[in-house]
């Protein structure tokens, strides 16, 4: 068991329409301080990563502290879960010193609307002082939103409200409640899956994180368009199976019903079933899973190392990808997106090691620019001696309230800018996200009026393989002192599909990429990306093209399992410079447009095509 919850007490300082949890009076044997650090104790024998302290309200305990203390004791982090209406300043330091990590409080609305449903006057108000008091004291907070029928035309309103009230909160959770003492006040499936929506949008746009609670889990086939909504999810096999679920018939349909325990029983009893959508669609199967748990697959993407190969000499170049979520969704984009950030300490942690090796420290993400401790992040990266700090991005934010000029500041160096369309038309076509395009063209114009060395990433994939020149043509007139990288997109995770809409042959790209360098020599445009991984087989790229290649060698192993070599690599003088191809490249068109490049000539044929 990864998370245990103890509750400490069964009584509130708050009588909310949808609670089912509130007791009017306490059981003396239960909530006894012996019977409390009990369960804490069995929490603390179990395999537990987390252990939360839930009630009730547990701030109505005088000895909390103490529990939170003893809970803290083991390995494992504690999660208080309050409505921090009875919190204060000296109470929130006591928390914080006995070892409270993070505290889960709930808003249920804002302003009176909070205070309606708790039927408590000045609840919110109270809440908020709450909160701020244990976030000065150093608590992570998150904010929990229970989705019910008096709040549902109030939550999409949540994210913006938090942001706009400078709220210090790390996270969203939004919880879904299958019951209610009176059955009226639970809102229905379907309405809470387009709430659910709707949060999510907004919570994009002001760039707040958000997450599903776990133990309230909805199914995502009742979303009308679950691919907007699938960065919630992280579905793994040990989710299967849970207390109070039950499967329909649509799920022997399902591609993740191995995965997925089915609908809740509150709303099966009741007949509250939305139209039900099984996951058919390869691609958003992957998007909804993780290979073993959540926490898991975070550390393991959290850093990817690399080479610099860009010079003479190979430097150390380390990714952090400081979250995963994106306001973008380009589907050839092989991060996890539905992945939950990595603990704070985590990243930190990572951009500590990575700098005082003197290695080359690339901030990503998803899109880095939604965390707000961006510029913290450079200017840790850059006191501590990093060769130099990189940003990967979209753009789409750096306009805003000065966050390139602060950036550039906080010691940035250079930035990826990705941008995959001359017009918004093709932009937005090939990111998912429409009106993106013209937000990157601005935060671009930011950003090239600082020091920073700007490069833009120009990803060749079906939408845009002939778009090319043009991008070459924008980039000479708006923004003639940045670089221009290109890629090849790649099909080397789960996550991006294999298939030729998506995936051209390198043929069907060679036409414009080869005008689009001419175009770029002739503006005086530097053009990179060749050595890259996600660049090209040397032999595919014409003999004239073939200088700007690394003369860099790679190391041992490079590649290993993502790319494939043909039997003509064998005979071939650049090999050991040269990945191959990507697996996913050769299942689909093979590998005959390899040639061998002969020792001492770059090739004087054409490269062969199959």
């Amino acid at each position: 068991m990864r998370v245990q919850r103890v509750v400490t007490n069964e009584t509130c300082n708050q009588n909310c329409w949808f609670c089912n949890a509130r007791r009017p009076v306490e059981d003396a044997r239960f909530v006894a301080r012996a019977a409390v650090r009990r369960r804490i104790s069995d929490a603390l024998d179990t395999d537990t990563r987390e252990i939360v302290l839930t009630g009730g309200e547990p701030t109505l305990r005088s000895d909390l502290p103490d529990l939170v203390r003893q809970a803290a004791g083991g390995s494992a982090r504690v999660v208080l879960e309050t409505n921090a209406a009875r919190l204060d300043e000296r109470r929130a330091r006591d928390l914080a010193a006995a070892g409270l990590a993070t505290a889960r409080i709930q808003l249920t609305a804002w302003g009176d609307a909070a205070d309606a449903i708790s039927r408590e006057p000045g609840a919110f108000a109270a809440a908020v002082r709450g909160l701020r008091a244990l976030a000065g004291a150093g608590v992570a907070i998150e904010v929990t939103t229970p989705i019910v029928r008096r709040n549902l035309d109030l939550v999409a309103a949540m994210p913006r409200q938090i942001v706009a009230g400078e709220l210090p909160v790390a996270t969203l959770v939004l919880v879904v409640p299958a019951t209610a003492p009176d059955a009226s006040e639970r809102a229905s499936l379907a309405a809470i899956a387009r709430a659910i929506t709707a949060v999510t949008e907004e919570a994009r746009r002001v760039g707040l994180p958000l997450r599903l609670d776990p133990t309230t889990y909805v199914p995502p086939c009742v979303f009308e368009k679950p691919e907007r909504v699938a960065h919630l999810f992280a579905l793994n096999r040990g989710n299967a199976i849970r207390p109070s679920y039950a499967r329909v018939p649509e799920c022997a349909d399902c591609l993740v019903e191995d995965r997925c325990p089915g609908m809740p029983h509150g709303f099966l009893r009741h007949g509250d079933l939305p139209r039900v959508r099984p996951v058919v669609e390869p691609r958003l199967g992957r998007r909804l899973t993780v290979a073993s748990t959540v926490e898991e697959q975070v550390a393991r993407e959290l850093v990817s190392r690399d080479d610099f190969r860009g010079g003479d000499v190979p430097a150390p170049e380390v990714t952090v990808r400081v979250n995963f979520r994106c306001n973008q969704a380009c589907e050839f984009c092989f991060v996890s997106t539905h992945l939950p950030s990595a603990p704070e300490a985590a990243v930190r942690t990572a951009i500590e090691t990575a700098a005082r090796e003197r290695a080359v420290v690339v901030l990503s993400g998803g899109e880095p620019t939604l965390n707000p401790r961006l510029v913290e992040y450079v200017r840790l990266a850059n006191d501590l001696g990093a060769a130099s700090v990189e940003l990967q991005t979209n753009a789409t934010r750096l306009a805003h309230a000065d966050l390139a000029a602060t950036l550039a500041e906080a010691g940035l160096g250079g930035a990826m800018i990705s941008l995959h369309g001359s017009t918004a038309a093709i932009s937005d076509a090939v990111t998912g996200a429409p009106g993106t395009f013209a937000a990157t063209v601005r935060g671009i114009d930011a950003l090239v009026r600082t020091p920073v060395r700007v490069r833009l990433n120009f990803v060749f994939c079906q939408e845009n393989r002939e778009d090319f020149p043009r991008m070459v043509d924008l980039v000479a007139e708006r923004w003639p002192a940045a670089g221009i990288v290109f890629s090849f997109v790649g099909s080397h995770t789960d996550v991006v599909p294999r298939s030729t809409a998506l995936i051209p042959r390198f043929r069907d790209v060679m036409p414009s990429l080869v005008a689009g360098l001419a175009r770029a020599r002739a503006a005086g445009l530097a053009v990179s990306g060749f050595e890259s991984m996600c660049g090209l087989p040397r032999c595919v790229v014409p003999e004239a093209e073939r200088a700007a290649f690394s003369h860099v060698g790679l190391p041992a192993g490079a590649g290993e399992g993502e790319f494939v070599k043909a039997e003509a690599c064998g005979g071939c003088a650049e090999t050991h410079r040269c990945f191959g191809v990507r697996r996913g490249y050769a299942e689909l068109y093979g590998t005959g447009e390899l040639q061998p490049i002969a020792a001492g000539e770059r090739s004087r044929r054409a490269p062969a095509v199959a």
